[in-house]
């Protein structure tokens, strides 16, 4: 029977009968399995995703353990309250979706509908936080739970303000003040619901109740976000001055041309961290190289797409920015400063955070020391776009362009857990912003990732594949100026088996953003694989001389670029020296031994890496169904004969793998 069973996951949860009583639960992680199964989509969850997430601090076979002795415990539970609800099957668990309700389903059900009444029961129902007092079981799950609370928040602001983006006095305005006092039951400080009830109260031409709303705002922005509220709030006062007291309803045909009634549910504009760049003694007389290292690393800055930039040279001499504090400013507001030292012909490079005053580096270049400009401009660049994205990585960060950096961040890890909390967080931007392109960039990045590096483990995105070169396309749409989106557009057009279009797309990348090392190596990479090998090598060359540090990940790169141009020597010793972290570098070892005529130490290496399969198989049941399919996924050479050289290698793979007990 639907609705036979409730889990309040609001404020402190706990298990409810058909009748709302009360089920004892031994411990709160029994309860956590629930709340985080209720967030998930299917409602279901792999096992060793469970475990790792509640018993990080186990090893695996005891994380298994304890996640079996929390399952007993809720089957007991659901037995006294006769009820039947989580299912166990082969690597997973699953909430029954015709049992299950909880009060933060009832919520989203309210919002559908988004009458008055609707809203006002919402109210009631949001007693805190989602999993309140569960941050402390797992530091895994408190890093998840942290995420997903911004996340509810987000997906309930979201669906109140579908029924908020115009504002009627037919009713009295009763639908508009509920809708905004239930939003400011989530979150007090958020402005705009402060605004629909300014608004409201000038449109109904109740002066003295928009005045306290205002000073309303004012407190809860101080006490909870230490800010002011925007101008734009503060002028919603002024509307009563031109005949805001109409108690008809704004149009929604369009046909009213002013702004009056109307909020503007997001604002497309993503916010940025702010550069102020200031030039001193820069004079063009016999100072070229200072010159063309300052543009060389303004150049750099603006391709990463990442930063407000302003030149100091628009102000003018006496209006240069101060050094004041930017005090509250999340995304982070900078001084770069450029100065040329005449007398040892130095360039003085000084980079400060105005949000403390502290100098994050100051770095004196003789060029006597660089092997050209490029190189050390590069590392400047690196070091300012490491220290700005660095600091938004910390979950607590939740701008757009925040939530940006910290599923980036995961994306470099190359691990399914990791690719799993990114794209959670890839899904909240996707709900509030449409129009941030590389949300679509990084999803695309997660499913390739997925068959190249992961093709054993069991698929949670599993049926994206045939979305793949649409996320791709729609990143592209949005802002064909930025790297990443035409990097993984590329690579999606080499999928697709079109090395032509991905040529392209691989070379634009790296023309958008020639300064950054990691950007190149993917580029040359992809070129690599769609056949040009001359300018693939040469790209590598360049991203190499750029790298202050090396991680393991491009000997990868680099390996599959040699492979490319059958030089199978040095593929296996770049392979060597990388991270050998997927199954997609076991590959290219073996093939490049295989095609070394070397094929003895090929199965040499698939027998050392005999515990590591024999892992993988026992805690992932649901392997790919299809080898020869897993055997073109993972082949991305579009030149034939190399090709088929990699495939003797994948052959050999896959018979270890797939086939009988990893014998071969």
């Amino acid at each position: 029977m639907a609705n036979a069973f409730c889990f309040a996951c609001l404020g402190r949860p706990l298990l409810l009968n058909s009748e709302q009583e009360p089920v004892a639960v031994k411990t709160r992680k029994a309860l956590a399995i629930m709340g985080y199964l209720s967030r998930m989509s299917g409602m279901a969850s792999p096992r060793e995703t469970l475990a790792d997430l509640l018993w990080s601090a186990a090893d695996r076979h005891k994380a298994m353990q304890s996640l079996r002795q929390a399952l007993r415990q809720l089957k007991t539970a659901e037995e006294a309250a006769g009820i039947d609800v989580v299912r166990s099957a082969a690597g997973h668990i699953q909430l029954d979706p015709s049992t299950f309700t909880s009060d933060l389903m009832r919520i989203h059900s309210l919002l559908e509908h988004g009458k008055a009444a609707h809203f006002r029961e919402a109210e009631t129902l949001w007693r805190g936080e989602f999993l309140t007092g569960y941050d402390d079981i797992d530091p895994e799950f408190s890093e998840w739970l942290t995420v997903e609370r911004e996340r509810v928040r987000s997906e309930l602001i979201s669906a109140a303000f579908k029924h908020l983006n115009r504002i009627s006095t037919d009713d009295g305005g009763v639908l508009a003040e509920a809708g905004a006092r239930f939003v400011l039951k989530l979150d007090p400080a958020f402005e705009a619901a402060h605004r629909v009830l300014i608004r409201l109260y000038v449109m109904l031409g109740q002066i003295e109740r928009a005045e306290q709303q205002l000073v309303s705002c004012e407190r809860e922005m101080r006490l909870q976000l230490d800010a002011e509220p925007d101008e734009e709030t503060r002028n919603l006062l002024s509307e009563h001055d031109v005949g805001a007291s109409a108690s008809t309803s704004v149009p929604n045909d369009g046909s009213n041309t002013t702004n009056r009634g109307f909020l503007p549910n997001y604002d497309d504009q993503v916010p940025l961290p702010e550069i102020s760049i200031v030039s001193s003694s820069l004079m063009k007389k016999g100072l070229n190289d200072a010159i063309h290292l300052r543009e060389e690393i303004v150049s750099g800055l603006s391709s990463f797409r990442s930063f407000e930039l302003f030149e100091s040279e628009y102000f003018g001499e006496e209006n240069i920015p101060k050094p004041t504090l930017m005090e509250g400013h999340e995304l982070g507001s900078y001084m770069l400063r450029f100065r040329h030292d005449q007398r040892s012909g130095k360039v003085v490079v000084q980079f400060e955070d105005r949000g403390n005053g502290q100098i994050v580096f100051n770095e004196i270049i003789d060029m006597q020391f660089w092997d050209g400009l490029v190189p050390a401009a590069s590392q400047i660049v690196s070091r300012i776009h490491n220290h700005a994205t660095n600091r938004l990585r910390n979950p607590a960060k939740t701008s757009v362009f925040a939530r940006w950096c910290q599923a980036e961040a995961l994306l470099w890890d190359f691990t399914p857990q990791s690719d799993e909390k990114a794209m959670r967080l890839l899904d909240e931007l996707e709900r509030t912003n449409r129009s941030f392109s590389m949300t679509y960039a990084g999803k695309a990045s997660i499913i390739m990732k997925q068959e190249l590096h992961f093709p054993l483990l069991n698929k949670p995105f599993a049926g994206e594949e045939n979305n793949l070169l649409n996320l791709a396309e729609k990143s592209i749409r949005l802002d064909p100026w930025q790297a990443v989106n035409q990097r993984v557009y590329g690579w999606a057009l080499i999928l697709s088996n079109m090395p032509e279009e991905a040529r392209r797309a691989f070379h634009n990348a790296g023309r958008l953003s020639s300064a950054d090392p990691a950007n190149l190596m993917s580029v040359a990479e992809g070129l690599a694989f769609s056949g040009d090998i001359n300018e693939a090598r040469a790209t590598a060359d360049r991203a190499f001389s750029l790298f202050a540090f090396v991680p393991r990940v491009f000997y990868e790169y680099l390996a599959n670029i040699f492979f490319a141009a059958e030089d199978y020597d040095s593929a296996i010793k770049q392979i060597e020296r990388g991270s050998g972290v997927g199954i997609s570098g076991l590959t290219t070892r073996v093939a490049a031994l295989v095609c070394s005529g070397r094929e003895e130490e090929a199965i040499q290496t698939l027998q050392r890496f005999g515990e590591n399969r024999t892992a993988l198989l026992k805690n992932s049941p649901v392997l790919a169904q299809d080898p020869q399919s897993w055997r073109k996924k993972i082949n991305f050479f579009q030149n034939e004969k190399v090709r088929n050289d990699f495939d003797k290698g994948a052959a050999l793979v896959q018979r270890f793998l797939f086939n009988g007990t990893g014998s071969i």
